[in-house]
């Protein structure tokens, strides 16, 4: 129902405050289930592309990733919400029938080899959806074809946007120095370790700082409307990713990030336990007056232990991923593999090869489910709040990323066996060769020369462009939501115009970020 006019700009900011506040949330499985398409979508786009490869540019894929991943994430977290199941079928469809028709074209999904690098697609494809989510929901929350259970809740709770933070994290820690250390010894003593530490810490919690302060500048100047309750009157995510830095940085000068899993399960333990054994909790969630720095501030405040114990858990899950592959450089097969299976089914020979990618896929899957029993152990117990980041918000952070891992690594995969069977199948038409026993062996070459350097599967260019520039592609993102929410009432926008906006918003962030990848420029942050 369109509401009316507002009077003066004042009441109008009030309503915008009261529209993104007081809300209770969903499910963690529609959450899940909202999700899905953009894993879909990875596959999707993939297959296309690699059907009409010979008939575009790179202009035109660039235009059919956004069409194709961008535009659906917009879509189901608006008008098609109720309708996600029916996307993720149509995607699924379209991407077997792509792939039997790359199959009898013999054709290979990649335009030439590509050697093997130490970063995963998958890990890639992880980071740049979590900020593409990111900044379509802080744009979308202000519109009502948002629904509502999707917006921040207010105290516990399950929703959409409440899982940014914290996924982002969890996005840094994946790729953190730590995470990508995995030889489990330090490298120098204490003391240099602090002092290298910190000059880091130093060098890149500045520019968010600064990047805080002017937002809240900004803020304050325009009387932009805020949700006090999501960090506190002052404090922002870009203060609260300074501080988590600052004191991950002093905590792995002291302790070896070979213990960083025990780390982060001890910091989180003890913040819930602290919580739970004063008077913080209530503290934090009354309705008390904001009469100094610390009530004013008090989720930024509180939600530091969280985010630093989650940060840490994040780490663990990196360095198991990291020394999974950690020899990938030296390898040139497909997919490496451990062990051969096989067994006789009627006059048919059936065998696969275990690989580190399937491996690491079986270990996340497993993670996945420890976490999601800790994760309703915890909201038993102690309930699950974004503003505490207490132990069950992190549990149901974990469980939701490792999810997302688990699938993105299971289409990797996939586009990995789907690329050999096409060029195994090119090389049997060619020697005219049929054979009777149905083999996957994804350790043998293809004989081919096409196929003499190492080969993975390739991310899409925006998400690459996006992960590259992930901080200033949020930064970005901010800047364009306010310029939005000032030139427009978004609370009485129709439909088609608020899609509308949605669309051209992300792809002036998306397309802005890929000019900057494509000349080279950095703004990493």
């Amino acid at each position: 129902m369109a509401m009316a006019s507002p009077v003066n700009e004042e009441q109008y900011r009030r309503e915008q405050e009261a529209f993104v506040s007081n809300h209770g949330g969903t499910t963690p499985q529609e959450i899940i289930y909202t999700l899905l398409p953009n894993v879909c979508s990875v596959l999707l786009t993939t297959t296309i592309l690699g059907v009409f490869r010979n008939y575009t540019n790179k202009n035109v894929r660039v235009l059919v990733e956004f069409v194709l991943t961008v535009i659906p994430t917009i879509l189901c977290c608006t008008v098609l919400s109720e309708y996600v199941g029916t996307v993720c079928l149509v995607m699924v469809f379209v991407s077997a029938v792509n792939i039997l028709l790359l199959a009898n074209k013999g054709s290979s999904f990649l335009d030439s080899p590509v050697p093997v690098t130490d970063k995963r697609p998958f890990i890639t494809n992880f980071r740049a959806l979590t900020n593409i989510i990111t900044a379509i929901c802080i744009l979308a929350v202000d519109f009502q074809i948002f629904p509502r259970k999707f917006a921040k809740t207010e105290t516990f709770g399950y929703s959409l946007m409440d899982t940014g933070v914290g996924l982002f994290m969890l996005a840094n820690a994946l790729v953190a120095p730590e995470a990508r250390n995995v030889s489990g010894h330090r490298q120098a003593g204490f003391r240099k370790t602090l002092k290298k530490n910190m000059t880091n810490c130093v060098r890149s919690c500045l520019p968010l700082l600064l990047l805080g302060l002017g937002r809240l500048v900004i803020v304050e100047y325009l009387v932009y409307q805020k949700h006090v309750t999501e960090y506190g009157t002052h404090w922002n995510f870009f203060i609260t990713l300074a501080v988590v830095k600052l004191f991950t940085s002093m905590i792995t000068s002291t302790i070896s990030s070979e213990y960083s899993l025990y780390s982060g399960i001890w910091i989180l333990g003890m913040h819930e336990y602290i919580m739970n054994t004063t008077d913080l909790l209530t503290w934090v969630l009354n309705s008390e007056p904001r009469n100094d720095f610390f009530s004013a501030n008090r989720e930024g405040l509180i939600s530091i232990p969280g985010y630093v114990g989650l940060y840490f858990i994040g780490v663990a899950i990196g360095r198991l991923i990291h020394s999974t592959y950690q020899n990938m450089h030296t390898e040139c097969t497909l997919l490496h593999t451990y062990r051969d299976i096989s067994m006789k089914a009627l006059s048919f020979l059936l065998g696969a090869n275990y690989n580190k990618s399937m491996t690491l896929c079986i270990k996340l899957s497993l993670i996945s489910a420890q976490a999601c029993i800790a994760t309703i152990f915890c909201a038993l117990y102690f309930n699950v709040s974004r503003r505490l980041a207490n132990i069950g918000y992190c549990a149901w952070i974990l469980t939701l990323t490792t999810v997302l891992l688990t699938l993105l690594l299971f289409v990797e995969i996939l586009l990995d066996i789907t690329n050999y069977m096409v060029s195994e199948s090119r090389v049997e038409s060619k020697t005219g060769k049929l054979r009777r026993n149905l083999r996957l062996n994804l350790k043998k070459h293809v004989e081919n020369k096409r196929e003499e350097n190492c080969v993975v599967g390739r991310t899409l260019e925006i998400f690459d462009a996006v992960n590259y520039h992930g901080l200033f592609f949020f930064l970005l993102s901010n800047l364009l939501t306010g310029l939005v929410n000032m030139s427009v009432y978004t609370l009485y926008a129709k439909e088609p115009t608020a899609l509308s906006i949605l669309i051209v918003y992300m792809a002036v962030n998306v397309f802005s970020i890929l000019i900057l990848y494509r000349s080279q420029i950095s703004f990493k942050l």
